[in-house]
């Protein structure tokens, strides 16, 4: 009675410390993949008032930042978000942010009115590529492996306790230790989806950047 007993605490220990270590890491993956979902919205909406800022410049920056624009936009729908579900990111898109803000950069207004213009695609610019790199860096996990090591580790220790302790019947105990771990098998894939939000059936989707896309094909 005095081992199980001293079981049961350490079982209860356990459970506690292991529950606390999970919903850390549930939180953590849960609040950066709403984060990158902020950011690509935050960044489609950057671009899309590059576009239509643009519109409103003198020759040849017109033609070129909305070009640069649409093709950025284009480049991340079809070849940059299929290279983040592979850990991969575009060395082209990279390439059409640089070229628009080198293009606004040689920009010579006019007047008043091309002044504050230049002024406002260069702030869009800025904060595209902040939001780009906040959306890139999603790209690499936030739970390093080690972590990955001791939730597994620690399932397992959590699901090999219960076997301490008999139900009086088999088929009860077979019952709730099978609700348990299926439980925690449930909660670590869930965690390990959300922890990589471009991949899987929970991966975040190109939406913002093909509605803005949209909008560039009816005003092109």
């Amino acid at each position: 009675m005095a081992d199980r007993d001293m079981a049961s605490a350490i079982f209860s220990m356990v459970g506690v410390l292991y529950a606390i270590l999970l919903a850390f890491v549930v939180i953590v993956v849960w609040e950066a993949s709403s984060a990158v979902e902020d950011h690509a919205q935050a960044e489609a909406n950057d671009v899309s008032q590059i576009y239509f800022t643009a519109r409103a410049l003198p020759e040849p920056q017109r033609a070129r930042l909305t070009a640069l624009a649409h093709g950025y936009v284009s480049t991340v729908v079809s070849q940059e978000w299929p290279a983040m579900r592979e850990g991969r990111t575009s060395p082209e898109a990279r390439a059409q942010v640089a070229q628009m803000r080198a293009e606004i950069t040689r920009m010579k207004p006019a007047d008043a009115r091309e002044e504050i213009l230049m002024s406002q695609t260069l702030d869009a610019i800025n904060k595209l590529v902040d939001a780009r790199r906040q959306r890139t860096a999603a790209v690499d996990s936030p739970v390093p492996a080690v972590l990955w090591i001791g939730l597994v580790s620690g399932a397992a220790i959590t699901v090999g306790f219960t076997f301490l302790f008999g139900a009086g019947r088999l088929g009860t105990q077979v019952v709730m230790v099978g609700a348990m771990t299926a439980l925690l098998a449930f909660t670590l894939w869930l965690t390990y989806e959300m922890s990589h939000p471009f991949t899987g059936p929970t991966g975040i989707g190109p939406d913002a950047f093909q509605t803005v896309l949209n909008r560039f094909e009816e005003f092109s």
